[in-house]
């Protein structure tokens, strides 16, 4: 090849409107942009390509293109259906002693998903071994191509967090679809005695109709939510306190208190609720917490969604344990800011003792209770129902010398001493028209 003319300078600009800028060349040339940012909208990638080429490209052809990069990254919805019960294989291998149930349905001759189990070992260990015997059960719509439910069994831990225990992908959400989701739950828990463990629901009939024919004999409460008397009533915890919140509903509406008289209060009041799961919670709000953690995960194909699931899972244990490992005090920040508001109660109650694990303790309002250290009671039941010390259990903690422990770590010496010249004087120095002391 031999060039015959060169012209070093060029007066013709770029061609920002390029017919020949497909969606799928876009897709592929900016596969890494969309990889890590897969919600980019139109406007950051106009602004992302200033002065290029690529500025002028439609909104359609960018959405188009972010549509197929998306099917790129993530798979079609078809091959990752395909290659599920493959996933499920791997799954197994990789966490070995996990629950992972695939059900199918066979039309015309071809396996078709209904649903599936997913219950990671250790999850079902880690709350079997440190967390609450309460467990909380909801669901959330996926927003994918094939839409479905997503259920979820949630439990507290220590730190009063929440700590998923199993979930499963479903086509709809219906009594025979939690009962099913709840015998397998049931499975991997040990069948649990239904005695050991409560249940928390919203008050959706399917989920009402599993629960009472798996779980039977379990004490279950749902989610409420009403304004003041309710809440008040509900925040009780001795049912003395309970008869006199509930005559104040039925002083402002009659109506209102034959509604509520006509509930069992085991389902929604403190006062009437066990002391065995140690956990105080009125609100299904673990569930919910849940839900919007995967937020982002429930619009994804079924392999896609049930990976982020897993590596959120993941990830968040490894943080718990990061967490741990830099701790300072003896527990969470959660429980730490509870105690710390029971310290303000405290600071208003005069202890006397009763016995040698027993005292009276006297309230700001007027009120005496008995508090037991021995057995970690107090006549409130606040201590009883969270397992942590009300502040009445706090002040009579104070009140032994116990309230913090002698671990003999980080020993603070006194001040350097200082010696003054001279005798030290003993006498105290007095001003000069102040009088001589009496002999």
């Amino acid at each position: 090849m031999r060039v015959k003319t060169l012209v070093d300078k060029h007066s013709c600009g770029i061609v920002l409107d390029n017919k020949k800028l497909t969606s799928t060349w876009l897709a592929k040339h900016f596969w890494g942009k969309f990889r890590l940012n897969l919600s980019m909208e139109c406007n950051t990638f106009r602004e992302m390509t200033t002065k290029t080429k690529y500025s002028h490209v439609s909104s359609w052809t960018f959405y188009r293109a972010k549509t197929k990069a998306r099917k790129m990254l993530e798979g079609s919805v078809k091959e990752q259906y395909a290659i599920l019960d493959d996933y499920c294989k791997g799954l197994l291998a990789t966490n070995l002693g996990s629950t992972v149930n695939l059900k199918t349905d066979l039309v015309n001759g071809r396996r078709t998903f209904q649903r599936i189990y997913i219950c990671l070992k250790a999850c079902r260990d880690d709350w079997l071994g440190g967390c609450r015997p309460l467990i909380g059960l909801d669901g959330c719509f996926l927003k994918g191509y094939c839409r479905g439910t997503l259920l979820a069994a949630v439990g507290i831990e220590g730190n009063n967090s929440m700590f998923p225990i199993a979930y499963c992908v479903a086509e709809k959400e219906n009594t025979e679809v939690w009962t099913w989701f709840l015998e397998l739950l049931k499975d991997d828990l040990g069948n649990l005695s239904p005695t050991k463990v409560t249940m928390m629901r919203d008050r959706k009939k399917g989920l009402e109709n599993a629960v009472g024919a798996i779980f039977s004999g379990c004490e279950e409460y749902p989610g409420l939510l009403l304004q003041q008397l309710l809440w008040a009533a509900a925040n009780t915890t001795t049912q003395a306190e309970f008869a006199r919140a509930m005559q104040r509903v039925k002083d402002v509406s009659d109506d209102a208190y034959n509604w509520l008289a006509g509930k069992n209060p085991i389902e929604w009041s403190k006062s009437h609720i066990s002391e065995y799961p140690k956990c105080d919670i009125l609100v299904n709000n673990l569930c919910e917490s849940f839900n919007a953690a995967i937020l982002d995960a429930r619009d994804k194909p079924i392999i896609t969604l049930l990976e982020k699931i897993r590596f959120w899972l993941m990830s968040r244990f490894y943080n718990k344990i990061v967490e741990l490992n830099k701790m300072t005090q003896p527990m969470g920040k959660r429980i730490l800011k509870i105690i710390e508001k029971q310290k303000e109660v405290a600071k208003h109650c005069l202890v006397t003792w009763s016995d040698k694990f027993q005292f009276q303790v006297q309230s700001s309002n007027g009120s005496a209770l008995v508090v037991d250290l021995e057995f970690r009671t107090c006549t409130c039941r606040r201590f009883q129902l969270s397992g942590l010390p009300c502040g009445h259990a706090l002040a009579t903690i104070w009140f032994m010398g116990v309230m913090w422990p002698q671990t003999g770590l980080n020993p603070i010496d006194p001040p350097p001493e200082t010696m003054l010249p001279g005798r030290p004087k003993k006498a105290r120095r007095r001003e000069t028209d102040e009088p001589p002391p009496a002999l």
